[in-house]
């Protein structure tokens, strides 16, 4: 991988918006589900960071790489094409936002049909995202669900943002609830 790539990506600031450009784009994936796909492409992925602020996790990918994607918001996911910003942390991360695999020369690009596919996999088609809508984890078992309840609300002691946890119908009345 190239070092202009890693010029352009990586900030000189603890965080910093950067515009995805011609050498590199990102996906991001909701954080309620993204540790799904983490677990699916089973180390099979370059750079990814985490931004607990925006609540996504985003992968690095070659430029054009998620341009015949389809648009996918109702699910939750973003493509960062060319042109278009993003807040990159810095590699010593900066308030909740930090490096899952820190983006190096050898590997910062995931491939961008696998991303997809381990992303189809756990959410289902990226072409019926709006007609399936969003996506959480049941906080019991860990399946995908779109059929959920809120558990339990708390709110980050670092920034003060309000959290949710979900669990599926199956597992809520189960346990009583």
């Amino acid at each position: 991988m190239s070092r202009v790539a890693l010029a352009t990506l990586l900030p000189k600031q603890p965080i910093e918006l950067r515009r995805a450009d011609e050498y590199w784009n990102a996906v991001a994936v909701p954080t309620t589900w993204s540790r799904l796909v983490v677990a699916d492409l089973a180390g099979r992925n370059g750079a990814v960071f985490e931004d607990t602020r925006f609540r996504n996790m985003v992968w690095v990918i070659p430029p054009g790489g998620a341009d015949d994607w389809p648009e996918a918001h109702g699910m939750g996911v973003i493509v960062y094409r060319t042109g278009e910003q993003l807040a990159v942390p810095g590699l010593g991360g900066f308030h909740g936002s930090h490096w899952l695999r820190t983006p190096s020369g050898q590997l910062l690009f995931t491939d961008p049909d696998e991303l997809r596919t381990a992303v189809e996999k756990v959410a289902g088609p990226l072409a019926d995202a709006e007609r399936l809508g969003p996506m959480v984890v049941c906080c019991y078992c860990n399946t995908p669900t779109r059929d959920s309840q809120i558990v339990d609300t708390w709110t980050s002691p670092c920034d003060g943002s309000v959290h949710n946890t979900y669990a599926c119908r199956g597992c809520d009345s189960a346990r009583g609830r």
